[in-house]
């Protein structure tokens, strides 16, 4: 999906402080324009049906047909019972009274030994229509358990509007194309994860940014939670590389590649989540033809995994 220039007005201007080790508050560690907190040091309780209890709302009033906000959530979430809660966190925007037009999914399990976890979710927000749009952060626990309802202490949550107004022509999302990308045992094959194809940045513009969100869900046991189902190891971990890459069709224009990510996660964690950001400069007076942003991954070793799609993994080119 492709998204004119346009100003940005800045409501609020919010400088944050470095976080500590033990965050009893959100603290956002870069500026907001616009920024929603949920009350800190909550209770949640597990629900047995409904999409979760919503944590924060930020209303973002008379934007115009097309025109995009690029919104960050974070929570800080501890102390669950029993052990290895799932915590879920969402972004969903509608219209006030309406249902959502537009999500992003996040989230993982709780771990005692992993002491407070911190989950990000973002979404660049498009507006399908003008007006007012509400976006609600919803953050919810699991317990995996058909008798042990679960509990877990969020420390701190918010939701913000990270650069405001992203006029028409300024930008472009990967497809809203749902399901999962495989990677099998003893397969270390490059797959596309996300990708955002044939954007065009306006004239005037001076740098192209490129945000990529991947979600992946590690395969043990009997499958299923994203996986295929199948026999797959009781237990163990894996071991993915992933690397992001922005290039333009006019290679007068010179694009980035990241340094390869290696990461490792075991099934006890189960699902994590990863950004990797790109950003180059566009020469003035030069036309850099279409630009393609992409996101590999693959399996080092271990179990098996896949990275599930919308609305959990996206992608999105930003011009300024």
């Amino acid at each position: 999906m492709v998204g004119s220039r346009g100003g940005v007005r800045r409501k609020v201007l919010a400088v944050m402080t470095a976080l500590v080790a033990v965050v009893l508050a959100a603290q956002p560690a870069e500026a907001y324009v616009e920024i929603a907190h949920a009350p800190p040091g909550i209770w949640m309780y597990e629900r047995l049906a409904g999409p979760g209890e919503v944590r924060a709302t930020l209303t973002l009033e008379n934007l115009r047909a097309g025109e995009a906000r690029l919104l960050r959530s974070e929570s800080k979430v501890s102390h669950g019972t029993p052990d290895r809660n799932a915590v879920g966190q969402k972004i969903a925007c509608g219209r006030r009274a309406g249902p959502s037009v537009q999500e992003t999914w996040g989230g993982t399990n709780l771990l005692a030994r992993d002491g407070v976890t911190t989950i990000v979710v973002r979404q660049l927000f498009v507006a399908p229509a003008a007006g007012t749009w509400v976006c609600r952060l919803l953050v919810y626990t699991d317990s995996h358990s058909a008798t042990i309802p679960a509990r877990v202490r969020l420390e701190s949550a918010f939701l913000g509007d990270v650069r405001g107004p992203v006029a028409v022509g300024d930008w472009a999302l990967s497809t809203r194309t749902g399901g999962a990308v495989f990677f099998p045992a003893s397969d270390t094959t490059e797959r596309t994860a996300v990708q955002v194809n044939g954007f065009r940045a306006p004239a005037g513009a001076t740098r192209l940014t490129a945000l990529s969100d991947i979600f992946l869900t590690n395969c043990y046991g009997t499958g299923g939670a994203g996986c295929p189902r199948g026999t797959f190891p009781r237990s163990g971990s894996t071991t993915y590389v992933l690397q992001a890459s922005l290039r333009a069709s006019n290679p007068a224009c010179v694009g980035k590649t990241s340094s390869a990510l290696v990461r490792t996660f075991d099934q006890l964690t189960h699902h994590t989540g990863v950004t990797l950001d790109l950003a180059v400069p566009l020469p003035a007076g030069v036309d850099c033809g279409a630009w393609t942003s992409r996101v590999t991954a693959r399996r080092g070793s271990g179990l098996p995994f896949v990275v599930q799609l919308y609305p959990y993994s996206n992608a999105s080119l930003v011009a300024d």
